[in-house]
C-alpha cells in the first residue's frame, strides 16, 4: 500500500489540475513569465531601483514589447489581407494544375465515380435552426463572450505576474513553511534549482526562435514572399508551442508562396529555406543548448507535450517544457518521486559498472567494449578497470553465487569481458620490472582481474595462470622464470576466504616469493588484512593500480 502512495498522489494532483484549470492556468503562466522577468528586475535592484519600481519597469517594458509586436503583426496581417484577391487567379489556376485530370483519363474516370459514390451516399442535411437574440444586449453579450474569457485571463497573468515579481521572497518563504521546516534545506534546493533551469530553458528558447525567425524572414524577403516580417515574427512566436508550431510557420509562407508565383519554384524555395534552418536547429542548436539547459530526455519532453495539452489544451501545449522540468526537479530532491527522475530525467540512471554489465547480460560485445573504452579514454585506463570493470566482475559474482546467472551466459560474461580487456590499449609503462606471476585466487572472475591488472604492467613482466591455479603450479613456474612476487586475484563475494587459502598454499610452496593479495572492490578488506598477513601476504590492496604499484616496488631489478 505504501509503495503505490506516490501514485495516487498524482492521480490526486491530475485530477486537481484538470479540475482547477481555469484557476491555475493563468497561475501557471505568471509563474513562468515571473521567471523570464525575474532576472531583469534583479538587475535594476542592484542598480540601486527599489522593488517595486523596478517591477514596473520590467513590467511595462514587456508590455510595450508585446503590444509593438502585436501592432507590427497586425499592421501586417491588414496588408497581406488586402493582397489576397490580387492571389485569387494564381490559386484557382494552380488548384485545377492538381485536381482537374482530364475526364478520358483513368485518374478522371475514377476521380468522377468518387464523386458520385459521395454524392448518393450523402443524407440531406436538414437547414441549421439558428435562434435569434432576443434583445440588443443579449447580441451584444454573444459577440463579446468569446472575447471577455481571453482579456480577463490576460488580465489575471498580468495581475499575478507583476505581484510574484514584486512579492516573490514573501511567497519563497509561505512556500517553505507550507512544505515543513524539516525540508527546507531540500525545498531551498529545489527551489533554485528549478527557477534557474527554467530560466535557462527560456533564454535558449527565446535564442533559437530568434534564429529561426530573423533568418527566415530574410529569406522570405528575398525570395520575393510578400509581408516577410511578419512571417519571419510569426515563425519566431509560434515556435515556442513545441513540435505544433514550426509547422505552421512553415505553412503560411508555404501557402502564400503557393497564391502568389505562377510557377512552383517559389514554393520549392520557401520549403527548402524551412527546412534548411529547421534541420541545423533541431539537430545541431537545440541538441546542444537545450541539453544543457532542460535536463529532460526527449521521450519526457514528448510525454509532458501529450499531458500537458490533454489537461490544458493550447496553452498546456505551451507550458509543458516548463512545468515538466519543475517536476523533475522536485523529484530529484524528494525520494518519494525518485521514479519521477528516473522515468523523465536525462542524468544516467545506471552507474557505469551497471551499464557495463547490463551489456554483457545482454549478450551486446560491442557496446560493453564501446562503454568500456569511452570511460578510459576519458579517465585513463586503471579509472576503467577499477571503477567499471572489477565491479561489473562483483556484480556477475555476486548473481552467480545466488544462482541467478545461469552457466552459458556466466561463461559469455567473463569470456567477453576478458576479450575486451585485452583491446584496451594500455600506456607505455615507465621503467623496467623483473617478471611478476598473477594468479587467479578461484574462478574466471578472478582471471578476468588478473588479466586486467596484466594491462597496467610493462609488457611481457607478467606471467598469467588460468583459473583455478594451483599453488605447486605457481611455485615451479615462478622459480623456472624468476618471478620475484605475486598477485592473487580475488573478486566479491568471497575474496578473502579464496585469496587466504591460496596464500597459505603459496608461502608454504615459497616461503621467498613476495605475496601481494588483491582483494578488487572488497568492502571488508580491513579485517581481512591482518588474517592475510598472518598467513604470509606480504601486502593487501583493493585496486589494481594499487597493487600495479606494489608489484613494481616488490620486482624492482636489483
Amino acid at each position: 500500500m505504501a509503495s503505490s502512495a506516490p501514485l495516487i498522489g498524482l492521480l490526486i494532483a491530475a485530477a486537481i489540475l484538470y479540475l482547477a484549470k481555469e484557476v491555475l492556468l493563468p497561475l501557471a503562466l505568471a509563474i513562468l513569465i515571473a521567471f523570464l522577468l525575474a532576472p531583469a528586475v534583479a538587475w535594476l535592484e542592484r542598480r540601486r531601483l527599489g522593488r517595486v519600481p523596478a517591477t514596473l519597469v520590467v513590467s511595462l517594458a514587456a508590455l510595450a514589447l508585446v503590444a509593438s509586436i502585436g501592432t507590427v503583426a497586425a499592421l501586417q496581417a491588414v496588408s497581406l489581407a488586402a493582397k489576397l484577391p490580387e492571389y485569387r487567379h494564381t490559386i484557382a489556376q494552380k488548384i485545377r494544375d492538381l485536381r482537374a485530370p482530364r475526364g478520358d483519363s483513368a485518374l478522371g474516370k475514377a476521380k468522377q465515380a468518387l464523386e458520385q459514390i459521395e454524392r448518393e451516399a450523402q443524407p440531406e442535411k436538414p437547414l441549421p435552426v439558428r435562434e435569434t437574440p432576443a434583445s440588443a444586449y443579449e447580441e451584444l453579450v454573444e459577440y463579446a463572450e468569446p472575447l471577455g474569457k481571453p482579456i480577463a485571463m490576460a488580465l489575471a497573468v498580468v495581475v499575478f505576474t507583476i505581484l510574484m515579481l514584486i512579492d516573490r521572497e514573501n511567497l519563497r518563504e509561505r512556500l517553505l513553511a507550507l512544505v515543513g521546516a524539516g525540508r527546507l534545506n531540500i525545498t531551498t534546493r529545489a527551489m533554485a534549482e528549478a527557477a534557474s533551469r527554467v530560466s535557462r530553458y527560456l533564454g535558449m528558447l527565446m535564442v533559437v526562435n530568434a534564429c529561426f525567425g530573423i533568418p527566415f524572414g530574410v529569406a522570405l524577403y528575398l525570395i520575393g514572399i510578400p509581408n516577410a516580417l511578419l512571417l519571419g515574427l510569426l515563425g519566431m512566436l509560434l515556435r515556442f508551442i513545441p513540435y505544433v508550431g514550426v509547422w505552421v510557420a512553415a505553412a503560411l509562407p508555404i501557402g502564400l508562396a503557393f497564391a502568389i508565383a505562377d510557377g512552383w519554384s517559389t514554393v520549392f524555395w520557401t520549403l527548402g529555406v524551412f527546412l534548411a534552418l529547421e534541420l541545423v536547429l533541431a539537430y545541431v542548436l537545440e541538441p546542444w543548448l537545450y541539453g544543457r539547459s532542460v535536463g529532460l530526455s526527449p521521450i519526457a519532453i514528448i510525454a509532458a507535450v501529450l499531458f500537458w495539452t490533454w489537461l490544458w489544451g493550447s496553452a498546456g501545449l505551451l507550458l509543458a517544457t516548463p512545468l515538466t522540468v519543475c517536476v523533475v526537479v522536485i523529484a530529484r530532491h524528494i525520494p518519494e518521486l525518485g521514479f519521477l527522475n528516473v522515468l523523465l530525467g536525462v542524468e544516467p540512471v545506471l552507474a557505469d559498472e551497471e551499464r557495463f554489465y547490463q551489456r554483457l547480460l545482454a549478450l551486446d560485445h560491442d557496446q560493453a567494449a564501446a562503454l568500456l573504452r569511452k570511460h578510459a579514454q576519458a579517465r585513463g585506463l586503471a579509472s576503467a578497470l577499477d571503477d567499471v570493470l572489477v565491479p561489473a566482475l562483483a556484480l556477475a559474482g555476486r548473481d552467480r553465487a545466488r544462482g541467478l546467472l545461469e552457466p552459458a551466459r556466466s561463461r559469455f560474461i567473463f569470456e567477453h569481458a576478458e576479450t575486451i580487456v585485452d583491446s584496451l590499449e594500455a600506456p607505455p609503462a615507465a621503467g623496467r620490472m623483473a617478471p611478476v606471476c598473477l594468479v587467479p585466487a578461484h574462478d574466471a572472475a578472478d582471471q578476468v582481474a588478473a588479466a586486467a591488472l596484466e594491462r597496467l604492467l610493462p609488457g611481457g613482466c607478467a606471467q598469467l595462470f588460468s583459473a583455478p591455479a594451483m599453488a605447486s603450479e605457481v611455485s615451479e613456474a615462478a622459480a623456472r622464470a624468476g618471478c620475484r612476487a605475486a598477485c592473487i586475484s580475488s573478486v566479491p563475494p568471497q575474496a578473502a576466504a579464496h585469496a587466504a587459502v591460496l596464500t597459505r598454499r603459496l608461502r608454504r610452496q615459497s616461503p621467498e616469493l613476495k605475496i601481494v593479495v588483491g582483494l578488487w572492490g572488497a568492502e571488508q578488506a580491513a579485517s581481512a588484512r591482518e588474517r592475510l598477513t598472518r598467513l604470509g601476504a606480504d601486502a593487501v590492496v583493493t585496486r589494481l593500480s594499487e597493487a600495479a604499484e606494489a608489484l613494481r616496488l616488490a620486482a624492482r631489478p636489483a
